[in-house]
This record gives structure tokens, sequence and C-alpha cells, in this order.
């Protein structure tokens, strides 16, 4: 459990955010930046996951990884639904999903990416 500290940690940050009620988050100026956090989460979620999952590794399983970014882009679908069901304030987003899968698919790229730089490195 111990080896998935910060996977939880973060899955528990993001779910906290998700249900945090509406009226006390504050507001900025800044085009789409609900998008660009959403991104931004689900696509450190990803790497989070990720680096977790392959600790101590040398190789990397690809349907693995896949699955790892796949459960993200799932979370974030299932805290939009959370939204709608569970809360007053809040509401889900067919395009917060869309920012919450690009995010996943750009986490997994950019993990990949620096895998890939730093095993050449090795």
């Amino acid at each position: 459990m111990k080896k998935y500290s910060l996977s939880i940690a973060l899955l528990a940050i993001i779910t906290a955010l998700s249900l945090y009620p509406s009226t006390e988050l504050p507001e900025t100026d800044m085009a789409f930046a609900d998008k660009w956090a959403h991104w931004l989460m689900y696509g450190t979620l990803t790497v989070v996951l990720l680096w977790d999952c392959g600790r101590g590794k040398k190789t990397r399983a690809l349907a693995q990884d896949i699955c790892l970014m796949l459960f993200s882009m799932l979370w974030g679908a299932l805290m939009e639904l959370a939204q709608i069901y569970l809360t007053t304030t809040r509401s889900g987003e067919w395009m917060d999903v869309a920012a919450n899968c690009f995010g996943a698919i750009c986490g997994l790229l950019l993990f990949y990416a620096a895998w890939k730089a730093s095993s050449r490195k090795a």
C-alpha cells in the first residue's frame, strides 16, 4: 500500500476538489481555466499512476500503462457524475470529461517520452 501512497493521495485530492462546493472556488478571468485545471489534474494523475505502478521495473508493459490511463479517464468521468448526483452546487460537463481524457492521454505521452529519454541515458 505504501508503494501507491502518492497515487492514493492524489486521487483523494482530486475527489475532494471535484466535490468541493463551487461557491467556495475562486473566480478567474483566464479563458478555459476550468478545462486547463481538468487537463492538468488528470495528466498529473496518469503520470503519478504510471510512476507508482512501474517503480523499480526496467521495462514497461504498454497494455498495463494504457489501463492506468483508462482508469484515470474513468475516474474523471465518475467525478463528473458525482458532481451531478452527489452535490447541489456543482454540475458535470461533457467538456470537462473531454479535458480529463485529453489530460490523461497527454500524461501517458509525456511519461513515455521522459521514460524513453531516461532509459537512453542509462
